[in-house]
Protein backbone atom coordinates (compact mmCIF):
# COMPACT_ATOMS: atom_id res chain seq x y z
CA UNK A 1 0.00 0.00 0.00
CA UNK A 2 2.97 2.36 0.77
CA UNK A 3 3.82 2.13 -2.88
CA UNK A 4 0.87 3.32 -4.30
CA UNK A 5 0.65 7.00 -5.82
CA UNK A 6 -1.34 9.56 -4.35
CA UNK A 7 -4.24 9.85 -6.73
CA UNK A 8 -4.59 5.99 -5.70
CA UNK A 9 -8.89 5.51 -5.42
CA UNK A 10 -8.17 4.81 -1.77
CA UNK A 11 -6.55 8.37 -1.14
CA UNK A 12 -8.80 11.19 0.52
CA UNK A 13 -8.50 14.38 -1.33
CA UNK A 14 -9.84 17.60 0.06
CA UNK A 15 -13.05 19.60 -1.28
CA UNK A 16 -12.09 21.89 -3.40
CA UNK A 17 -14.85 24.33 -3.95
CA UNK A 18 -15.23 26.49 -6.90
CA UNK A 19 -17.17 29.79 -7.38
CA UNK A 20 -20.72 29.53 -7.54
CA UNK A 21 -20.92 33.04 -9.18
CA UNK A 22 -20.08 33.05 -13.00
CA UNK A 23 -18.00 36.70 -13.68
CA UNK A 24 -18.10 37.84 -17.05
CA UNK A 25 -14.10 37.75 -18.61
CA UNK A 26 -14.54 41.70 -19.36
CA UNK A 27 -14.39 42.22 -15.71
CA UNK A 28 -11.00 40.74 -15.74
CA UNK A 29 -9.33 44.44 -15.00
CA UNK A 30 -12.00 45.59 -12.12
CA UNK A 31 -10.68 47.36 -9.56
CA UNK A 32 -12.53 47.43 -6.43
CA UNK A 33 -12.18 50.96 -4.79
CA UNK A 34 -11.11 50.84 -0.86
CA UNK A 35 -13.61 52.94 0.35
CA UNK A 36 -16.37 51.07 -1.61
CA UNK A 37 -15.08 47.86 -0.36
CA UNK A 38 -15.14 49.49 3.41
CA UNK A 39 -18.83 50.27 2.69
CA UNK A 40 -19.73 46.58 1.70
CA UNK A 41 -17.73 45.03 4.59
CA UNK A 42 -19.03 47.43 7.46
CA UNK A 43 -22.71 46.01 6.25
CA UNK A 44 -22.25 42.28 6.16
CA UNK A 45 -25.37 39.74 6.51
CA UNK A 46 -24.61 37.22 8.86
CA UNK A 47 -28.36 36.05 9.71
CA UNK A 48 -27.44 36.32 13.24
CA UNK A 49 -27.68 40.01 14.55
CA UNK A 50 -28.30 41.37 10.75
CA UNK A 51 -30.78 38.82 9.60
CA UNK A 52 -33.57 40.38 6.95
CA UNK A 53 -32.07 39.55 3.48
CA UNK A 54 -34.66 42.35 2.11
CA UNK A 55 -32.83 45.02 4.10
CA UNK A 56 -29.31 43.78 3.21
CA UNK A 57 -30.20 43.38 -0.62
CA UNK A 58 -31.86 47.04 0.17
CA UNK A 59 -28.69 48.78 1.64
CA UNK A 60 -26.24 46.36 -0.63
CA UNK A 61 -27.87 47.98 -4.09
CA UNK A 62 -28.06 51.73 -2.62
CA UNK A 63 -24.20 51.03 -1.74
CA UNK A 64 -23.23 50.00 -5.08
CA UNK A 65 -25.18 52.87 -6.52
CA UNK A 66 -22.67 54.99 -5.09
CA UNK A 67 -20.19 53.78 -7.13
CA UNK A 68 -19.84 54.05 -11.09
CA UNK A 69 -16.85 52.12 -12.77
CA UNK A 70 -16.31 52.75 -15.98
CA UNK A 71 -16.74 49.74 -18.81
CA UNK A 72 -18.15 47.97 -15.80
CA UNK A 73 -22.15 46.90 -15.85
CA UNK A 74 -23.77 47.33 -12.91
CA UNK A 75 -24.57 44.23 -12.88
CA UNK A 76 -21.25 42.48 -12.49
CA UNK A 77 -20.03 45.33 -9.80
CA UNK A 78 -22.66 43.58 -8.04
CA UNK A 79 -22.40 40.06 -8.15
CA UNK A 80 -18.09 40.25 -7.76
CA UNK A 81 -19.24 42.74 -4.44
CA UNK A 82 -21.95 40.45 -3.09
CA UNK A 83 -19.81 37.52 -1.66
CA UNK A 84 -17.84 40.25 0.15
CA UNK A 85 -21.03 41.34 2.32
CA UNK A 86 -21.98 37.85 3.16
CA UNK A 87 -19.86 36.11 6.46
CA UNK A 88 -20.87 33.25 8.68
CA UNK A 89 -23.88 31.16 7.90
CA UNK A 90 -24.38 33.25 5.12
CA UNK A 91 -21.10 32.76 3.67
CA UNK A 92 -21.13 29.50 4.12
CA UNK A 93 -24.09 29.13 1.77
CA UNK A 94 -22.77 30.62 -0.90
CA UNK A 95 -19.34 28.77 -0.77
CA UNK A 96 -21.58 25.62 -0.81
CA UNK A 97 -23.26 26.26 -4.00
CA UNK A 98 -22.19 24.41 -7.20
CA UNK A 99 -19.74 25.56 -9.62
CA UNK A 100 -21.64 28.33 -11.85
CA UNK A 101 -24.65 27.78 -10.64
CA UNK A 102 -25.03 31.95 -10.65
CA UNK A 103 -24.98 33.36 -13.65
CA UNK A 104 -27.11 37.00 -12.82
CA UNK A 105 -28.03 39.02 -9.98
CA UNK A 106 -31.70 38.50 -10.31
CA UNK A 107 -30.46 35.04 -10.03
CA UNK A 108 -28.34 35.84 -7.15
CA UNK A 109 -30.94 38.08 -5.37
CA UNK A 110 -33.65 35.03 -5.90
CA UNK A 111 -31.43 32.59 -4.48
CA UNK A 112 -30.27 34.54 -1.50
CA UNK A 113 -33.85 35.62 -0.44
CA UNK A 114 -35.09 32.08 -0.99
CA UNK A 115 -32.73 30.63 1.46
CA UNK A 116 -32.80 33.50 4.54
CA UNK A 117 -36.28 34.36 3.66
CA UNK A 118 -38.00 31.16 3.44
CA UNK A 119 -41.93 30.97 2.53
CA UNK A 120 -42.27 29.51 5.85
CA UNK A 121 -41.16 32.83 7.58
CA UNK A 122 -43.34 34.88 5.17
CA UNK A 123 -46.46 33.06 6.06
CA UNK A 124 -45.85 33.20 9.88
CA UNK A 125 -44.81 36.88 9.28
CA UNK A 126 -47.75 37.66 7.31
CA UNK A 127 -50.46 36.34 9.97
CA UNK A 128 -48.85 38.29 12.29
CA UNK A 129 -50.09 41.37 10.32
CA UNK A 130 -52.85 39.96 9.63
CA UNK A 131 -53.56 39.46 13.36
CA UNK A 132 -52.84 43.57 14.31
CA UNK A 133 -54.53 44.94 16.58
CA UNK A 134 -53.95 47.91 19.62
CA UNK A 135 -52.77 47.38 22.19
CA UNK A 136 -55.14 48.69 25.22
CA UNK A 137 -54.09 51.77 26.50
CA UNK A 138 -52.02 52.30 23.39
CA UNK A 139 -52.01 55.70 21.63
CA UNK A 140 -52.58 55.41 18.11
CA UNK A 141 -49.47 56.87 17.09
CA UNK A 142 -47.51 54.14 18.71
CA UNK A 143 -50.13 51.45 17.54
CA UNK A 144 -49.37 53.26 14.18
CA UNK A 145 -45.39 52.80 14.42
CA UNK A 146 -45.86 49.27 16.15
CA UNK A 147 -47.24 48.23 12.66
CA UNK A 148 -44.62 49.83 10.62
CA UNK A 149 -42.36 47.75 12.39
CA UNK A 150 -44.03 44.69 11.43
CA UNK A 151 -43.80 45.86 7.36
Amino acid sequence: MDDEPMWATNCVVALTLGFAITIPETANEFAIKGNHLTLVKGNQFDRRTKNNPHKHIHKFLRICNMFKYKDIKNEVVRLMMFPLSLTGEAKTWLDELNEGTIETWDKLRTSFISRFFPLTLFDRLLEEIQAFSQHENESLTDAWLHMKEML
